[in-house]
């Protein structure tokens, strides 16, 4: 790459076309022999107040080019809102001790509330244990964890701010609701409570992004913790974890720590005697794959693993001898279909398979002979209420394209589901078209996606479509209904779900070959999902939006500008945009070099400058109307990604394309949301989509002079 340019200044006419961007041409890196402009580097002072009042003009801006829609966005709105169940919504049902808590929220509430009561019935008494309203009556603090001891009777709560990912951890007595007043601030890890309730252990910080064990024993201040077991090498992370025995949740004869740095395909194991304070020794060294136990059987140890089996197996060991030349297979890999996950209940092997992106949970005995599948119908997503061990029955719902699940109660002796609770939610896409297709990448892979109408779209290349992708980090996208997607295919629309390679929905070698050095793959996968569905007379060009958020913002950024002619619309959300600089700032970033390689090393550099976002906009760009969104307090994937990558585009595009930036300041990476407030975005975009692809509804966009004029039906579609 030795020809690589990556310098250029900013002049005072470009940065008003940005909005008057503040700018700083001096700002020129040397990396790996490349001279690399950062003009926009000032920007990461997301609060300094040039950066404040640009990223306001921003989203003024923004605004007033949605505000034709008003319409639009407000019909979209209030369809999303009629889908929420009328009265009062309550979660399935989770025992601790001789109570049962669940989530609820009533019609005018704006966030959902922890109840406890006596019995798992729905709708039964209940008393209140936490209202994220009452905690903050401003509405920016939402629950974002919880944690019961196993008697129930101390309650450990975790509080986030505008969508934080740093939280800060609190105590409750659960008889009285009254507060321990210990707390822990800027707390970044879940806990594991000792079984007494006594004390708890979690995961800290320290040193270089590296997070040690640490103990809190209850009553003592949280500076005298103690350290458990530290990782001793930089950029590592270590967890402590338990698991039962002989089908019963009594503690194992082992603890255990699990250790593992940005290579999520590998981790090193620890044990030592349950209740001990001797050293931990290493059980599986970190090498090459992965070992999780999941149960203690007969003194042996069942776990999952991927050492020599990509799509993960279940294999037993003895903890003395725990050599994998000795380890006996219980269930071997599944060539086709990667195994999830798996647990011990009721002397059985209850593991779980992606199939085809859906869920297939399938039942062993423990020396894992084949018993029965869990009757969960195909391209499902299937999950498990919480139980105890002693328990026969569970909870068990399953979501699809069509309707919201239905909650069930499985029976473990019988394999039989009778229905427990009929979903609330009074729309369903259970009369409309949900189809499989496949699409050719470029260099052969067959790339499968979703494709969800309604029985009277036409496919005749007018078809406003949403073609919705992710691609990274080994994330699966499953069969989900959405209340959005629902109005969007309502209105007229086609929505599709790609599975990119990246993701985790065919295993190992399906994610490998989306990251590092085969990074491109993904952009290809997701250009050629647009291409199908274009050859195939679903949409046309002008009719095809794209959409993806944080790695998926990414996407759709790379994708954009590697086949602006492919598309009508991009919508990029929190995006990841600046692979030079994605492990500076954010407090995870450094774990992305997984997927993304390590900029400070020039091969992982140079495969990066090839699609990185920020780096690959060039004078004159054209491309289709863009909208980035972001939010101010999103330390995950900082909001300075979305500023630079804004002002970039606006310095350096064609005068005729256009670029709009939208920001919000209370959700972080979304998770601060209130359910209204995740409409109300959803709606913003609608209303962004009818301004740039045109009516959602197909007579209307054909029988409109507007745009009959400016979105005439495509030809041949662009190749790629």
């Amino acid at each position: 790459m030795g020809d690589l340019s990556l310098k250029f200044s900013v002049s005072a006419d470009q940065a008003r076309r940005a909005f008057d961007a503040p700018y700083d041409n001096s700002l020129v890196e040397n990396l790996h022999g490349v001279e690399v402009s950062d003009p926009f580097r000032g920007m990461e002072q997301i609060h300094a107040p040039e950066t404040t009042a640009w990223m306001q003009r921003e989203d003024a801006a923004a605004a007033a080019f949605v505000a034709p829609a008003a319409n639009v966005e407000a019909q979209a709105l209030k369809f999303m809102l009629d889908a929420i169940p009328h009265g009062t919504r309550e979660s399935m049902p989770s025992r601790y001790g001789d109570q049962y808590i669940c989530w609820r929220k009533a019609e005018n509430e704006e966030r959902w509330s922890l109840y406890i009561k006596d019995v798992p019935d729905y709708g039964a008494p209940a008393r209140l244990l936490l209202d994220p309203m009452k905690i903050d009556p401003s509405g920016k603090t939402n629950i974002a964890g919880t944690s019961f001891t196993r008697d129930g009777k101390t309650l450990a709560y975790q509080l986030s701010v505008s969508g934080s990912d740093e939280t800060s951890l609190h105590f409750m007595d659960v008889a009285t609701g009254a507060d321990f007043g210990e707390t822990y601030p800027k707390f970044r890890s879940g806990i594991r409570w000792d079984r007494d309730g006594q004390g708890f252990h979690y995961s800290a910080p320290v040193g270089d992004k590296t997070f040690e064990v640490r103990y809190h024993k209850m009553g003592t201040q949280p500076g005298d913790d103690q350290v458990v077991f530290n990782p001793g090498q930089p950029q590592m992370r270590s967890g402590y974890f338990r698991i039962g025995h002989d089908s019963t949740d009594q503690p194992g004869s082992l603890e255990w720590i699990s250790m593992s740095g940005t290579q999520p395909d590998k981790n090193a194991l620890f044990a030592r005697p349950t209740g001990s304070s001797e050293a931990f020794r290493e059980i599986f060294p970190l090498k090459e794959g992965t070992l999780g136990p999941i149960h203690e059987v007969g003194g042996k140890i069942y776990a999952t693993t991927s050492l020599g089996a990509p799509n993960e197996k279940l294999v037993a060991f003895d903890p003395n001898d725990p050599d994998p030349s000795k380890w006996q297979t219980i269930l071997p890999e599944n060539p086709n279909d990667p195994m999830l996950g798996a647990f011990v209940w009721q002397n059985k092997i209850f593991a779980t398979y992606s199939h085809d992106t859906g869920s297939q949970i399938k039942v062993f005995d423990l020396q894992g002979r084949y018993l029965h599948d869990v009757p969960v119908p195909p391209l499902s997503s299937a999950s498990m209420g919480s139980f105890r061990m002693e328990d026969t029955e569970a909870l068990l719902t399953y979501d699809n394209f069509q309707e919201e699940g239905n909650i069930y109660k499985y029976d473990s002796t019988t394999n039989q589901m009778s229905l427990y609770r009929q979903s609330q939610t009074p729309i369903d896409l259970k009369d409309c078209i949900v189809e499989r297709l496949h699409a050719t990448s470029k260099d052969g892979t067959q790339v499968p996606m979703t494709v969800i109408r309604a029985p009277g779209t036409k496919l005749d290349g007018t078809a406003a479509t949403l073609l919705y992708g992710y691609g990274g980090f080994g994330n699966a996208l499953e069969p989900s209904f959405s209340s959005s997607v629902a109005e969007w295919v309502r209105a007229g629309g086609i929505y599709v779900q790609a599975n990119l390679r990246g993701g985790g929905e065919y295993g190992q070698a399906w994610y490998d070959a989306g990251r590092l050095k085969n990074k491109q793959n993904v952009f290809d996968d997701f250009a050629a999902c647009a291409q199908h569905l274009i050859d195939n007379n679903y949409t046309s060009p002008k009719r095809l939006a794209i959409q993806g958020g944080s790695n998926g913002g990414l996407l759709t950024l790379a994708t954009m500008e590697q086949h602006p002619d492919l598309f009508g619309a991009v919508v990029s959300e929190v995006p990841v945009a600046d692979m030079f600089r994605f492990h500076i700032g954010s407090y995870y970033g450094y774990g992305w070099k997984s997927d993304y390689g390590d900029p400070d090393l020039k091969d992982d550099f140079n495969t990066q400058a090839a699609y990185s976002p920020l780096h690959n906009v060039k004078p004159g760009f054209k491309h289709p109307p863009l909208l980035i969104k972001s939010d101010t307090h999103d330390d995950r994937v900082q909001p300075w990604h979305s500023f630079k990558m804004a002002a970039t585009l606006q310095c350096l595009e064609d005068p005729g394309s256009l670029t709009l930036l939208k920001m919000r300041s209370d959700g972080g990476h979304s998770a601060g949301l209130t359910e209204k407030q995740w409409y109300e975005d959803v709606a913003f975009v609608r209303g962004f989509l009818h301004e740039t692809l045109g009516p959602t509804d197909q007579a209307e966009y054909r029988a409109s002079p507007k745009w009959a004029e400016h979105h005439p039906q495509a030809g041949p579609a662009p190749s790629i």
